[in-house]
């Protein structure tokens, strides 16, 4: 529908919803604003399996890790998986 066939106070509230998304602002300051939520990618499930010695060493990582406000042990994980997808030459440009 074209702005000419919309009544005249609709045409000022999109007007007026415009400049406020151009600026940021809103008509109540005091108003909580929506924040946009950043989640993790999604991942799929894989198993491997492992030396007991190899998975302590990983469960060790990730806990100090966590301790210290690091990366987490899927995170660790995927970067372990990078690295060897590196190492062999694997191509690695949409990871």
């Amino acid at each position: 529908m074209s702005q000419d066939k919309k009544p005249n106070w609709m045409n000022e509230e999109n007007s007026r919803a415009d400049d406020l998304t151009e600026t940021g602002g809103t008509t109540n300051n005091a108003a909580p604003k929506l924040m946009r939520v950043e989640r993790a990618p999604e991942r799929k499930q894989k198993m491997f399996y492992i030396q007991p010695k190899i998975a302590e060493a990983f469960e060790n990582l990730a806990l100090a890790q966590k301790r210290a406000g690091g990366k987490k042990s899927t995170e660790l994980a995927e970067e372990m998986i990078i690295d060897l997808l590196n190492k062999y030459k694997v191509d690695t440009i949409e990871v």
